[in-house]
């Protein structure tokens, strides 16, 4: 939910039976006719900027650029009907054959916040699972769709967030399985929803302890290594997460040499592999509490020097070999 304060909105002092929720002002196309008044946050306020019934303009994003708003807000009555409407506009950009590659890529990226924020803060909600999925599959679309995993790297965000980084593990990890010829429908939305929620498991953690700048001490690294158990146990009853997810969910920190976590076992699914490789990639070229971010180059060569007997040497050289091309 975006209200940076409130939980319940309210204009003119009077409470409003809708809320306010973020939405990223790339969803709205030129020539786009409003289905709701979208308003930005000023001054501890909701201010209306443009009227549901009104055609979206190209003045509009100059004006959004000239006052320096950062953020859009529209009124909806829950969660699903925010992610019913966000799903919407992604599905229609995603399947636009004249929008460029850069704009989806963008659009995919920034509707990765007000969607996966809410689905790993509440990772028991069946309606959030759905949303998820949805999602994965757009991320499909856009890749089968010569997307391109370069035009999503460049819009990595200084900081390691879960939505950014569970985008970016899906998106790696659908791209590398599609190259060494995972070509199953059903098989590529299973890894891309187990590499969505590979890190579901976090949500039952303290997030003081995932954000602490300083080394863990040893109960809150036990507890941290719990996370691939605690998503296995979340996803468990969730019909809709194919038994394949939720294994590479419970074994994307397994490692081949057999010194991964939580089981220490060698014998992990092919796709777990193909994950634990993207995670690891993302993770080092991000910025972490602990660690400066490292370049695309300095890590795929830490990969390789320090880290190789930990991973699928085929797989790993393949993810080298798509990233370089």
């Amino acid at each position: 939910m975006a209200n940076p304060g409130d939980n319940q909105a309210e204009e003119a002092g009077k409470p409003s039976v809708d809320e306010y929720f973020k939405v990223p002002s790339e969803v709205f196309q030129i020539g786009d006719r409003l289905d709701s008044d979208v308003f930005f946050y000023h001054q501890r306020q909701y201010v209306l900027f443009k009227s549901r019934g009104q055609t979206w303009s190209v003045d509009d994003g100059q004006r959004l650029a000239t006052t320096g708003v950062a953020e859009l807000f529209c009124r909806f009555k829950s969660p699903k009907e925010h992610h019913e409407f966000l799903h919407r506009k992604l599905r229609s950009i995603i399947s636009h054959p004249t929008i460029p590659t850069e704009k989806k890529a963008k659009v995919l990226y920034e509707t990765s916040g007000p969607i996966l924020t809410t689905v790993y803060s509440t990772p028991n909600s069946g309606e959030l699972m759905q949303s998820a999925s949805n999602y994965v599959k757009r991320c499909i679309q856009y890749l089968n769709d010569r997307g391109s995993i370069a035009e999503l790297f460049k819009l990595s965000g200084e900081s390691l967030t879960e939505h950014t980084h569970a985008l970016h593990v899906s998106a790696y990890s659908v791209a590398l399985g599609k190259r060494v010829g995972v070509n199953d429908q059903t098989q590529v939305y299973a890894l891309g929803l187990g590499a969505l929620l590979h890190d579901i498991g976090k949500s039952r953690i303290d997030p003081a302890i995932l954000s602490k700048p300083g080394e863990l001490d040893d109960d809150e690294w036990q507890l941290v290594r719990q996370h691939p158990e605690m998503g296995e146990q979340i996803l468990y009853h969730r019909d809709i997460v194919p038994v394949l997810s939720r294994r590479i969910v419970l074994e994307h920190h397994e490692r081949v040499n057999g010194k991964g976590y939580p089981k220490g076992i060698k014998s992990q699914h092919h796709f777990s592999r193909i994950v634990a490789i993207a995670d690891c990639f993302n993770t080092l070229t991000s910025v972490r509490p602990y660690a400066k971010a490292m370049t695309p180059f300095d890590a795929l060569k830490f990969m390789v020097q320090t880290m190789r007997a930990e991973f699928d040497g085929e797989l790993l050289e393949s993810f080298i070999d798509m990233l370089s091309n």
